[in-house]
């Protein structure tokens, strides 16, 4: 008898076993049916820029990942648009802080010579004395903001050891941002040799505003040196309408040139714009001019009382009539003659591309709060159980028209699942951009009761 009730004991143990991880087995995971498209595209149509008519020009954006460009896209000179590489090279190896001055460089024989020299030549240069110390910031505002080449020379000496070794960063530094265009064989664009284009001077005028020190250079008015006092950016548009840096350029094989930034608020996100052209028409140069001095003599006769009649002078010759020619010769190449205001029409045009591009940069709605992007289909008993998975906020992000906006969700719905729970997310990409936006269950997904468990061997359907 006690046999038989330890035997109904483990039995009814055994069944109510059983009967408890029927009703707990777990229930398969809801199947998702995503509407969500891996991308969607940024309306409108393609804006119309005012590219120029001579020379290159080129746009670029870089937290959208968009360039475009006009003319002929090939190597030409770029004059002081190679002092960007310059300082971009010295901030690699000599990285400066927000705001520090930096190590201090000692002006030496070679720099004293290196600024009489250029000087001579008629380039531009900030004066210098033997034994200065010049902080490495200091040097850098001199480079970029006064355009000085013979800061250039001290900056390569300094980093380098010699201007040969630091050309050969340079170039090695334009190989590694994709400048295929480019061919550097001085520091400072002096050298007509040093050629570039449009395209890739945003390429490392983008490198530059990603480093603070160079932003923080390039975007001042004016820098106070120690021997010139306070002087203005040679590039007069920083300030206004957004202008934050950055260089300008001259000669007269490599026209005007001018890269310019400015900084946008985009959907609440900070956006940098660049506008670079290059080989721009100046104004014509002005001969050097000779100035002629002419001395006349007069005599004065006087006659004493008493004394016979003086002689009569000699006839006066006749006055011309026509004017009088002067034909100046000089020896002074066409290339040095002064040119007044060479950046006349290269600033208003690289200010004209760069605020239409700003313009174009508009807000994009990538989400909407509450609209259903997917299913999830709970199926048990022969019976499909649907759920819908909406968005939990609306967000925005800068774009071009035309482009493409990368959508990647993750959605993962666990049986049972209540309303309101978060079941993934959606992630929209463009270019270095990116908003992570949630996804949650709009119902409760729906579970067998536990004598239906109990009752029936479930799985797939």
């Amino acid at each position: 008898m006690v046999t038989l009730v330890v035997v109904a004991l483990v039995l009814a143990g055994v069944v109510t076993d059983l009967a408890v991880r029927q009703i707990d087995r777990p229930l398969p995971r809801p199947v998702l049916q995503a509407s969500l498209a891996s991308s969607l595209v940024v309306p409108g149509g393609s804006p119309a820029l005012p590219w120029p008519a001579k020379g290159e020009a080129a746009i670029r954006i870089p937290s959208l990942g968009f360039d475009a460009s006009s003319g002929p896209d090939a190597p030409a000179p770029v004059a002081s648009l190679t002092k960007m590489t310059t300082a971009v090279v010295v901030l690699g190896d000599h990285p400066l802080a927000a705001g520090a001055p930096g190590p201090t460089v000692t002006i030496g024989p070679a720099d004293v010579n290196e600024y009489a020299n250029d000087a001579h030549n008629d380039e531009s240069t900030v004066s210098v004395a033997l034994g200065e110390q010049l902080t490495e910031r200091q040097l850098l505002e001199g480079l970029l903001t006064q355009s000085a080449n013979n800061f250039a020379f001290t900056l390569a000496v300094w980093d380098a050891g010699s201007v040969v070794a630091f050309v050969a960063k340079m170039n090695a530094l334009a190989a590694s941002l994709g400048m295929t265009a480019t061919h550097y064989v001085d520091a400072s664009g002096y050298d007509q040799g040093s050629v570039s284009s449009a395209v890739d001077v945003l390429k490392v005028a983008a490198a530059g505003m990603a480093i603070p020190a160079f932003a923080e250079v390039v975007g001042q008015s004016s820098v106070t040196l120690p021997r010139v006092g306070t002087v203005p950016n040679i590039v007069t548009q920083i300030g206004s309408n957004g202008v934050v840096g950055i260089k300008s350029g001259y000669s007269s094989s490599a026209g005007g040139c001018m890269v310019l930034a400015a900084d946008r608020v985009v959907a609440g996100r900070p956006v940098l714009v660049l506008a670079a052209v290059i080989g721009q028409p100046t104004p014509p140069p002005v001969p050097p001019t000779t100035t002629t001095t002419t001395t006349t003599t007069t005599t004065t006769t006087t006659t004493v009382p008493g004394s016979p009649p003086a002689a009569a002078p000699p006839p006066a010759a006749p006055s011309p009539t026509a004017p009088t020619t002067t034909t100046t010769t000089t020896t002074i190449p066409m290339s040095d003659w002064f040119v007044p205001d060479p950046l006349k029409y290269a600033g208003p045009t690289a200010q004209a591309l760069l605020g239409a591009t700003e313009a174009a940069v508009v807000p994009v709605q990538v989400a909407t709060g509450g609209a259903v992007v997917a299913t999830a289909v709970a199926t048990w008993g022969g019976v499909a159980h649907r759920v819908s998975v909406a968005i939990s906020g609306s967000a925005q992000l800068p774009g071009w028209p035309g482009l493409t906006v990368a959508v990647v969700h993750v959605l993962s719905v666990p049986p049972g699942a209540a309303q309101g729970s978060k079941v993934g997310g959606v992630l929209y990409r463009l270019g270095t951009q990116q908003v992570l936006v949630g996804l949650h269950l709009d119902q409760t997904v729906q579970e067998p009761s536990w004598w239906w468990r109990l009752t029936h061997r479930y799985g797939p359907g």
